[in-house]
C-alpha cells in the first residue's frame, strides 16, 4: 500500500509523468472502447478525450456493458485522480517560495548557530571565572 502511495506522490509531483499517465489512460480507454463498441480507433480516441474532460457531446456513447464500464472507469480516474493532480501540480508551482532555504542550507544555518552559541557560552564562562 505504501508503494502505491509513493507512486501517486511521484506522479503528482512530475508534470511529465502526469501527462504520460493521462495519455496512457486515454489510449487504453480508446482501445477498450473501440473493441467493445466496434468503432475505429480515431473515433474511439475522440470519445475518450471528450469523455475524460467531462464535456460529453453525445455524438458517441457506449451501448455495451464493456463500453459503459470503460466510460465509468475513465471518468472516475480522471475526475478523482488525474484532474486534481494536474490542478495541484499547477497550483504548487504558483505558490512555491523560490527564495526559501533548501534543506541543506537550513542544516548549515543550524550548525553555524550551534557554533555561535558555543562560542558565546565559552566567552561567558571565561568572563565569569
Amino acid at each position: 500500500m505504501k508503494s502505491l502511495s509513493n507512486l501517486f506522490v511521484k506522479v503528482a509531483n512530475s508534470p511529465r509523468l502526469l501527462v504520460l499517465t493521462s495519455l496512457v489512460l486515454l489510449f487504453l480507454a480508446s482501445i477498450s472502447y473501440a473493441l467493445f463498441e466496434k468503432k475505429n480507433l480515431l473515433d474511439s480516441l475522440w470519445w475518450a478525450l471528450i469523455t475524460s474532460t467531462t464535456v460529453g457531446y453525445g455524438d458517441f456513447y457506449p451501448a455495451s456493458l464493456g463500453g459503459r464500464v470503460t466510460a465509468i472507469v475513465l471518468l472516475l480516474v480522471m475526475i478523482l485522480f488525474l484532474i486534481p493532480m494536474i490542478t495541484a501540480s499547477f497550483a504548487s508551482k504558483l505558490i512555491v517560495n523560490r527564495d526559501a532555504f533548501t534543506h541543506e542550507e537550513q542544516e548549515d544555518m543550524k550548525n553555524l548557530l550551534r557554533k555561535i552559541v558555543e562560542i558565546e557560552e565559552r566567552q561567558l564562562k571565561e568572563k565569569g571565572e
